[in-house]
């Protein structure tokens, strides 16, 4: 069912050119990335491309496919009529009682954690630890461990927004999920991870050209 293997280190983003948000620097500051560990990370089509095209990296050396939690409007299938799968980034390692390190998290020599994507990092990372609950944000930090977050630490408006195109993110891949699911035909044999990835780049390929 899963596909996935470890990739090697990425070179962590450039911070020092972009203006960082209190939030960000607090992030950044924090030296466990537990929320790294616990979070099981849904990504999105966009975030698969983005990734995947910057680094010139295929899908399946980061990502890994599980079965899809109820009514995901985001739940691919390898085969009509077949169980629904949502695509994940992949932990390094085994997965236990405290989680596992995300495969992009690596550590430096004073064992701080930092994250190998930086500014790729996927969209829900980058709003973590802002919710939408009825329209409201709101925070959840429960997979953490530095620090208990509030709404002072975020800019409300900016992060709404940002949530907001989180959202229009996931409807835009569930729209091509679906045409995907839709092409399958009736008794053909089965499709592999890899195809839907490629399905899904080249999807994206064609709405955002050169803009990866």
């Amino acid at each position: 069912m899963v596909e996935g293997s470890l990739v090697s280190d990425t070179p962590d983003q450039d911070f020092t050119s972009q203006q960082l948000s209190t939030k960000e620097l607090l992030w950044l500051g924090c030296r466990d990335k537990t929320c790294c560990h616990t979070t099981r990370v849904i990504v999105t089509g966009l975030d698969l491309w983005r990734i995947s095209r910057n680094l010139m990296l295929a899908p399946w050396n980061f990502v890994v496919y599980a079965e899809a939690m109820p009514e995901a409007a985001d739940a691919f299938q390898l085969k009509a009529g077949g169980p629904g799968y949502q695509v994940l980034l992949a932990k390094r390692g085994k997965v236990g009682p405290q989680g596992a390190p995300c495969i992009f998290l690596w550590k430096l020599a004073d064992h701080h954690a930092q994250c190998g994507l930086g500014s790729l990092r996927p969209s829900i990372c980058q709003a973590y630890p802002s919710v939408l609950i009825d329209d409201v944000l709101c925070v959840d930090s429960r997979a953490c461990s530095c620090r208990r977050w509030s709404t002072q630490d975020v800019d409300i408006e900016a992060e709404t927004q940002r949530l907001n195109a989180v959202l229009g993110e996931a409807q835009e891949y569930a729209e091509i999920v679906a045409e995907w699911n839709a092409r399958l035909e009736p008794g053909a044999s089965e499709r592999t991870f890899r195809e839907f990835c490629a399905a899904i780049l080249d999807a994206y390929d064609h709405r955002y050209p050169q803009t990866a």
